[in-house]
């Protein structure tokens, strides 16, 4: 799916303030556990599966929002400056509206994100490829590895995470992640109507 994927942590007034409050460790663990096991008896199994993975992702949602607040610190750039630098890494070049759209910002705002990027040499501003009357913003080459310097490890523990399942359980983890990210896509499109770059 190309729709460029959403974003939203902080608002642009939250920006240079939002930090997590947890302690901060180079190196954090997250306890093994079995997955949560809902509470009461249910007569069918699917619903309590569903609940057990309804809860476990709202905290898999919540981690992931501290992860990324966490290389945000790490990176010197505000939350909001890196939300942008995180949906370029994933959806490559984009227009300033669709970065407004992705990241519920005003288009006022996004320009002052973008003209932050670009003057610590981060992004760049080129002629959109299909509308000559509209901009791109993409990464400029060699800003991608700034993500590997800001997470160290985070590649071998995740291979570390996947290491405990076969090829066929990881085909059916990869699909459903693939459902999930077109089901909240399509939720979000019924939200919020996109802007025009």
């Amino acid at each position: 799916m190309n729709t460029p994927p959403r974003i939203r942590l902080t608002g642009p007034e939250e920006a240079e303030d939002a930090r997590v409050e947890a302690p901060v460790t180079e190196t954090a663990t997250m306890e093994h556990r079995e997955p949560h096991e809902p509470e009461g008896e249910t007569t069918d199994p699917r619903t309590g599966l569903y609940t057990a993975l309804q809860t476990d992702g709202q905290q898999l949602a919540v981690q992931l929002v501290r992860l990324l607040h966490r290389m945000s610190e790490r990176s010197g750039m505000n939350p909001t400056d890196f939300q942008c630098y995180t949906l370029l890494r994933v959806a490559g070049s984009m227009t300033p509206g669709e970065i407004a759209d992705s990241l519920c910002l005003s288009t006022g705002s996004v320009t002052g994100v973008i003209d932050r990027m670009e003057a610590h040499g981060l992004v760049e501003r080129t002629p959109h490829p299909l509308d000559r009357r509209k901009v791109a913003v993409r990464l400029v080459k060699g800003a991608e590895r700034r993500a590997t310097e800001i997470a160290p490890g985070m590649r071998d523990a995740m291979i570390a995470l996947h290491e405990d399942y076969s090829v066929d359980e990881l085909k059916v983890i990869a699909d459903w992640v693939s459902r999930a990210n077109d089901t909240l896509e399509g939720l979000i499109a019924q939200r919020s109507p996109r802007r025009a770059g």
